[in-house]
């Protein structure tokens, strides 16, 4: 299971491409990175460091007044009025950029310091109002589509005149109880009071205790676990019935289904079943085996200050190409980036954007050790994919295959900046996490595939805590763990919540990624080449692209035997002294 607290968080993956999936999520913005890479990149002159980026809530009432009324200029407008209505659609994307950019402001600042009041207060407040800035955009797209003034398309971001929907009363009904749900959860994962012993006591300051024993370290976190686990579990049954029923408001069969078209993805539900079959069938065991072995208690986490692994990824990604490097010069030039490490920061890693600067920003919830390095490299790889593309890749897929083949390309990188023992130890470090994604996020694709799919009178806690263990067992998701662990620990999971169906997207990507760093292996400088090939993406369709730059489909026969294949390679030839020696 992935552990993620102070003490036995490995492995974890720590991911939340926040930016991408809010794209993803917008009613009418399918494409619109033609609109987006017509619009110049603020200079010198217009951009700021993150620090100089000024707050402020949003002004909700003006801004429905400024899309209603531009909505009902767009219903009367005729052919002369173009250039008017140009005018009010290029207002109107700004106010919308705009709010975006506050809505991340707001989030950003919370996650560095959780313990502020303010911060969380403004983030309720921009979650409960996306739901009405999104309905005012698409009216007025719609409007803007059917009107006989002539705007270019590049403003109606993929609307034309044959796009006639909008969500009815219930869906919105929906949405909006959705948003009011996750709110409840973030809530709950913000908890810290547990029960000890008939106490009440701190869960971060009792962990924090630099005499605690193993087994009262152990005692504490499966009462966090069990606390979060009885709160957020009702939760997330509720957030299954409210979203099953807008899947059918909407006229999908299953939610299932309805996730896989907003996500755009070119490969079904019924593929990855047989996917998730193949990888059990390969992965599962040697998974279980080899961390038997108990392999955690060989890595090193040495200590790693911000400025140095900032230096780190800046020397593994120099040479990379004037894409990749130019986003990095970018990222530290305006300090967006926090690798700080403190007792305040949300948990997780994830890289977002900020609309109005044209500016991605990457966070990451650091330990203060090596594997920083690790986690800071994969959001890189979201930062580059954000900054050449501005923020216009739409297929989670490709995304996730630009973080996690940076993280392979950058620690190939590393063997030349670290001494072998080092370098070892990190490349253990990265063996172990590739090797969970086979194993923890087919467990929790598989779970959510199966809870969406059973019937309201078994969405109750306890079923779904068993169905947990048992995807856990089904993959090898239990190895170096408790029982207990697997029974509750999947509420702590966040993408179950606020992205659902968005882990398998880890897996797929996960076997493009290994492809790509097996190019470099072979020959260095082929796996950079694919990568920034395929960052300038030419369909934004993921098996597609796949295949344009040379590389197979996950789903092609034989991928699953290939990967182990070459993981037991390098173990071998990289690893296998350093591991008997140990």
């Amino acid at each position: 299971m992935i552990r993620n607290d102070p003490k036995t968080r490995r492995p974890v993956l720590r991911v939340l491409a926040l930016a991408l999936a809010m794209v993803l999520l917008l009613s009418g913005c399918v494409d619109i990175r033609r609109l987006i890479l017509s619009r110049l990149r603020g200079g010198d002159g217009d951009m700021v460091p993150f620090d100089q980026m000024a707050y402020q809530r949003p002004d909700m009432a003006a801004l429905e007044e400024l899309f209603t009324s531009a909505t009902a200029f767009a219903r009367e407008a005729t052919a002369k009025d173009g250039s008017a209505l140009t005018k009010r659609l290029n207002e109107c994307w700004d106010a919308y950029d705009e709010f975006y950019t506050m809505v991340t402001l707001a989030s950003i600042h919370s996650d560095i310091d959780q313990s502020d009041e303010k911060w969380e207060e403004e983030c309720d407040f921009c979650l409960a109002s996306e739901v009405k800035i999104e309905e005012w955009l698409d009216r007025l797209l719609m409007a803007s589509a059917a009107s006989d003034a002539p705007v270019s398309e590049r403003l109606l971001a993929g609307y034309d005149q044959r796009d006639d929907f909008r969500y009815s009363d219930r869906a919105l009904e929906l949405m909006d109880r959705e948003n009011s749900l996750l709110r409840d959860y973030y809530k709950v994962m913000q908890l810290d009071d547990i029960q000890l012993d008939g106490k009440t006591v701190s869960y971060t300051d009792y962990i924090s205790d630099p005499g605690i024993s193993d087994g009262a370290y152990r005692a504490a976190k499966l009462a966090y676990y069990r606390a979060c686990n009885q709160a957020a579990a009702p939760i997330y049954i509720e957030l299954v019935k409210v979203r099953r029923a807008l899947a059918a408001e909407l006229g999908f069969d299953s939610y299932e289904d309805y996730q896989f078209a907003v996500f755009a993805r070119d490969y079904t539900p019924a593929q990855i079943r047989a996917y998730l079959d193949d990888v059990e069938g390969t992965m599962a065991d040697y998974y279980r085996t080899f961390m038997a072995a108990d392999p955690y208690s060989l890595v090193s986490y040495d200590a790693i200050t911000p400025k140095k692994l900032v230096n780190l990824l800046g020397d593994a990604t120099a040479d990379m190409g004037k894409t990749v490097t130019g986003a990095f010069s970018f990222m530290k030039q305006y300090d967006l980036y926090d690798v700080d490490t403190s007792i305040y920061k949300a948990p997780g890693s994830y890289t977002t954007y900020l609309d109005s600067y044209d500016a991605p920003f990457c966070y990451v919830d650091a330990y203060g050790d090596v594997e920083d390095f690790l986690d800071f490299a994969h959001e890189f790889g979201h930062f580059a994919d954000a900054y050449c593309n501005y923020n216009a890749t739409s297929n989670l897929d490709l995304a996730e295959t630009y973080s996690q083949a940076m993280a392979n390309l950058a620690l190939l990188k590393c063997r030349d900046l670290l001494d072998e023992d080092d370098f070892r130890n990190l490349l253990l470090l990265h063996l172990l996490s590739s090797l969970s994604i086979f194993a923890e996020q087919t467990a929790y694709a598989d779970f959510e595939s199966r809870v969406f799919a059973l019937p309201d009178d078994a969405l109750t806690v306890e079923n779904l805590n068993a169905l947990a263990l048992e995807c856990s067992l089904r993959f090898g998701a239990d190895a170096g763990a408790e029982e207990e662990d697997c029974l509750y620990y999947w509420t702590q999971v966040s993408h179950l919540f606020d992205y659902p169906f968005y882990v398998i997207s880890y897996c797929v990507s996960a076997d493009a990624a290994i492809q790509i760093a097996e190019k470099e292996m072979d020959e260095p400088g082929a796996g950079v080449a694919v990568y920034e090939d395929l960052l300038d993406w030419q369909e934004d369709v993921f098996l597609s692209e796949l295949e344009r730059v040379g590389l197979e489909s996950p789903f092609a026969p034989g991928r699953a035997d290939r990967n182990l294949a070459l993981v037991e390679s390098i173990m071998e030839s990289s690893l296998g002294g350093y591991l008997n020696a140990a």
